[in-house]
């Protein structure tokens, strides 16, 4: 998204302020890792969302900070998917 892409530039600029040279043209950018811990998506107990079916899980619900947590959320989407099926 473009907000990401202008915030992705905006810290190579600081960086640069602090370590000289970051960003150049030979800085080369891979694997660069978001966040959302800001973006909250509305969420039931189970973390199903307003969709019916559909869960929210892991650091892309902006609920989590680690491994752990994020597997943690499946685990709480799986066991409510389970117990609609059953």
């Amino acid at each position: 998204p473009y907000r990401i892409l202008t915030d992705i530039v905006e810290m190579l600029a600081g960086l640069d302020r602090v370590a000289p040279g970051v960003n150049s043209a030979h800085t080369l950018l891979y694997g660069i890792e978001v966040k959302f811990y800001s973006n909250r998506i509305m969420l039931d107990r189970s973390l199903g969302t307003q969709i019916e079916g559909l869960y929210a899980v892991g650091d892309g619900a902006g609920i989590t900070r680690g491994l752990i947590q994020a597997s943690c959320s499946g685990i709480i989407a799986a066991r409510s998917v389970l117990g609609k099926a059953r």
